[in-house]
């Protein structure tokens, strides 16, 4: 009953109503299930040590659920949405490289947005084709395009990219996209500010690559789906990060009064993502679900892209603070050791598979539940079942991304 005190939101309810209507049947095990009229589990049977593995499985099964149903549900259940705010100055932050055969229809598609006071700061990093020709042309004829370039390049040249366009931006507010951006509806700009408000430093809406053929590109899709499920959910429980740093619509001086990239030139697995993640407050950031706010990146199927982008998900999750890193961590191993006690129950205990199934059922429905709702918010097609079982599979390639690199750095500490 403690579960369902202070609920909101009418369907959260409702879903959490049904869930715990069939807990009643089979989280408590001495209850009897009277369509079989037998006994769920027989205690005088059980020894210790199956009494401690069945407790342990109930505690992780219980974690899980909370995880579940406290904070997971309230993304997929998400639907507040702030309408009719003022219009403020925004600068669209781009940088780009070599984008000579794309660059006049890019810009085209960035300049007719239906809003009346932004501008589109374009950094180019040291293209080596007429990017930076054909840009100053198009500034010169367009008042919204400012542009600015990089001489030379540097091994800090995405971060010191980043801090030429924000000291050049002339906007309080910032969105950064990458050249391979596709939004958008034409509204994206005008519904990204109307989340913004006086008491918000941060507004989140979701970024995927474009659907293509090839393992790779479905690797990437699932990863983004699932960074997006995760930091969403915790931005509504009130422990906000970030693990992507586009199609984030910011306030400039957060970064400028933190420094910008002074004490974090050599972290190089992120950018904009650290200074969100150790500026966000609780209550000050917002995330949006709306799909018309949601920006495809056409990216081409290069390889180690995928790896690149499960890496950069382990580096960011260890970047973070120790309750962030906790709390992710205790949602990790509740969800492998469930998995894994439950199948040590079934093999050691089949006679009391009705118990065990049950507990297992009720909680991939939940998953399921909230994986096709959140799915069908953002529009994300054809990956449902890829997404379920990518979620439950998704802490161990953590854990062997992490050893890895752990193994790597300790071998080149040693070099």
């Amino acid at each position: 009953m403690l579960l369902l005190i202070i609920i909101k939101n009418q369907e959260e309810l409702i879903v959490r109503f049904i869930i715990f209507a069939a807990l009643k049947y089979t989280v408590f095990p001495f209850y009897q299930l009277s369509i079989f009229e037998v006994n769920l589990i027989n205690f005088q049977t059980l020894t210790i040590s199956d009494i401690v593995l069945l407790a342990s499985f109930s505690v992780v099964f219980i974690i899980q659920m909370y995880y579940l149903l406290g904070i997971y549900l309230k993304l997929a259940l998400h639907k507040k949405e702030l309408v009719g705010a003022d219009t403020n100055p925004v600068t669209i932050l781009l940088t780009l490289r070599n984008e000579e055969p794309r660059i006049r229809e890019m810009m085209t598609t960035l300049t007719e947005l239906p809003y009346n006071d932004y501008q589109v700061m374009v950094i180019n990093e040291f293209s080596e084709d007429d990017t930076l020709h054909i840009l100053n042309i198009l500034a010169e004829t367009n008042h919204r395009i400012k542009v600015t370039s990089l001489s030379q390049e540097t091994r800090f040249l995405q971060k010191q990219a980043i801090n030429i366009g924000m000291k050049g931006a002339e906007s309080p507010l910032i969105v950064q996209i990458t050249s391979n951006s596709k939004p958008f509806s034409n509204e994206w700009l005008a519904k990204l500010n109307e989340l913004m408000d006086n008491n918000t430093d941060a507004v989140i809406a979701y970024t995927n690559i474009e659907k293509k053929k090839g393992y790779r590109n479905l690797i990437c899709r699932l990863e983004g789906f699932t960074q997006f499920m995760i930091s969403g959910s915790w931005i509504l429980a009130g422990k906000p990060f970030v693990f992507q740093e586009n199609n984030i619509l910011f306030r400039k001086s957060m970064y400028f009064e933190n420094q910008g990239f002074k004490h974090k030139l050599n972290l190089n697995f992120a950018n904009l993502e650290l200074i969100f993640n150790e500026n966000f407050r609780k209550g000050k950031v917002k995330i949006s679900t709306n799909p018309e706010l949601s920006v495809r990146e056409n990216v081409e199927d290069d390889r180690g892209d995928h790896i690149k982008l499960l890496k950069k998900g382990v580096q960011i999750r260890q970047s973070l603070n120790w309750s962030r890193k906790i709390s992710l961590f205790i949602d990790d191993f509740s969800k492998v050791a469930m998995i894994g006690l439950s199948t040590a129950l079934f093999i050691l205990h089949p006679e009391y598979w009705i118990t065990f199934a049950s507990f297992v059922i009720i909680y991939a429905i939940t998953l399921l539940i909230i994986v096709k709702k959140l799915l069908a918010r953002l529009k994300e097609r054809k990956i449902f079942v890829y997404s379920f079982a990518y979620i439950l599979i998704k802490p161990i390639i953590n854990w062997c991304f992490f050893w890895s690199m752990y193994l790597i750095h300790r071998r080149n500490r040693w070099n």
